[in-house]
């Protein structure tokens, strides 16, 4: 274990390094070294679609269950989050620090595991508020503590091990999992038997899901760093979101077409990798926020076009791979792609 080095970016430090830290040593910012452990996590699952928190497979159970999800390791840890709320506010008002033997008398593996009904049906949506919610709640009681109280052998695995621990073991699992995810996004699985609408007004709501989302991951991008090193090779952020806003405008031609014609134009005949490549290259003397203002301009107007469309045409199988990849699937994909990096980047605000 090592207890120097404060400085580590402990964000970006590999994993085996993180994990051989001495978080107890004195020398050590037990808060900064929380704070930075905290942001890692969120950012260990940026871009990535809500279906994938429910797939089972990020982890075996230790008690015998069925595989956990991302999602039930993160409902973990905001569960342990409250848990922690209890028993602080109980020890700053006089109490005692629980013992192992009030937790299914000290196995671990079976208290989790039984608690894993009370967040069966919670959203990953919700859970994340609830995550962030109960995080602040569990740092402003844990503030009142001393730090002495906190590395002492009675509070220390109590208060430690929900604010850095939890981070730390869960860490191990989500990081390499997400990634596993991520692919799988990227190249277009949907992580649902059938990805198509059955309304318009749920066509609708996920577009609006999938744009809410880019949108509020470019948001916390600065500027500066929309041309500022690669976040796939050869490509920057404003390439990518240059790229998306030259297929929504395909999109906008190809549902003009469709109602010329009945019928829904071929790919591009140079072929879609040398047409990718030359249209982002076309619009690299854009500024980001033209950029950003054109991608913006191109969804509205993809959007609007598939007003029109019936839920017919919407699921038929041309008119779902222009309708749906113009619109969800090529920001989905390409989420995947940036939301770590834009993640990382944000840090620097």
């Amino acid at each position: 274990m090592r207890a120097t080095a404060a400085a580590d970016d402990l964000r970006r430090l590999p994993l085996p390094e993180l994990r051989a830290i001495d978080f107890r040593s004195a020398e050590r910012d037990f808060w900064a070294d929380e704070a930075q452990l905290w942001r890692r996590l969120w950012a260990s699952w940026a871009g990535l679609d809500d279906a994938a928190w429910a797939l089972p497979g990020a982890a075996r159970s230790d008690a015998g269950g069925p595989d956990w999800s991302l999602l039930e390791h993160v409902a973990h840890i905001e569960d342990w989050q409250m848990l922690d709320i209890a028993y602080v506010t109980n020890v700053l008002a006089g109490g005692a620090w629980p013992t192992d033997e009030e937790y299914s008398g000290g196995d671990f593996d079976r208290f989790n595991e039984d608690r894993r009904e009370r967040y069966a049906g919670v959203t990953p949506a919700d859970l994340r508020v609830r995550l962030a919610r109960s995080h602040d709640r569990v740092i402003e009681l844990s503030r009142r503590l001393s730090l002495a109280v906190i590395r002492s052998d009675a509070a220390w695995g109590w208060v430690f091990n929900v604010l850095h621990g939890h981070v730390l073991d869960h860490l191990n699992v989500i990081e390499p999992w997400a990634e596993r995810l991520r692919s799988r996004q990227a190249d277009g699985d949907p992580f649902v038997a059938d990805p198509r609408p059955a309304t318009l007004g749920a066509f609708r709501a996920d577009e609006r899901a999938f744009a809410d989302q880019c949108d509020e991951l470019l948001s916390s991008v600065p500027r500066v760093a929309w041309d500022d090193g690669e976040v796939t090779p050869g490509w920057t952020l404003r390439d990518h979101v240059g790229h998306l806003a030259d297929w929504a405008a395909e999109g906008v031609r190809a549902v003009a077409a469709f109602r010329r014609t009945g019928a829904w134009p071929a790919d591009p005949d140079e072929g879609i990798d040398a047409w990718n490549e030359r249209m982002v290259h076309r619009s690299r003397g854009e500024t980001p926020d033209e950029t950003r203002a054109r991608y913006a301009a191109s969804m509205s107007a993809m959007r609007r076009s598939t007003e029109d469309l019936t839920l017919a045409e919407l699921r038929e199988a041309e008119g779902w791979e222009w309708a749906h990849d113009s619109l969800h699937g090529h920001v989905r994909k390409h989420l995947a792609l940036i939301g770590p990096w834009a993640a990382r980047r944000a840090w620097e605000r």
